[in-house]
């Protein structure tokens, strides 16, 4: 009797046709959490420091670094938020999600069977038609 096996399958085995080598899988920089998290550690400071200046009201005042926090926080999370909806939007799907069979067929190959289906009816109509009317020449 044999046990079942455990572990990584090799990859002609795993369903979807995924792969099990992690190095394809590996983003540049860009595509990382790296970039935006750096983008809106920086834009954060930015926002923080003008704050801190723009809310002391001038040299006669005190600074106020607990409203530059506070704007450090905001322009931190709006910046990472927004960077995040960005990638979100710009990165394209992997080839593998729109194959498949059965349920998960693609709509692209139900729309062109739809097509194709509508054609060759609209093609037996004028075949019929043509083949009914009485003073047509037949080939």
């Amino acid at each position: 009797m044999s046990t079942p096996q455990t572990g990584p399958q090799p990859e002609d085995q795993r369903p979807g046709g995924a792969s099990t080598d992690r190095r394809e899988g590996k983003s540049g920089f860009l595509q990382s959490i790296k970039g935006p998290l750096w983008f809106s550690f920086i834009l954060g400071v930015i926002g923080g420091v003008v704050a801190t200046m723009a809310s002391s009201g001038g040299t006669d005042n005190p600074i106020r670094f607990d409203l530059g926090l506070i704007a450090f926080g905001v322009f931190f999370m709006v910046a990472l938020v927004v960077v995040a909806m960005l990638q979100l939007a710009a990165k394209d799907n992997p080839e593998h999600l729109s194959q498949g069979s059965g349920v998960h067929r693609s709509s692209e190959e139900l729309h062109r069977q739809a097509v194709a289906r509508r054609k060759a009816e609209a093609q037996r109509q004028r075949d019929q038609a043509d083949r009914d009317e009485p003073g047509s020449p037949t080939s």
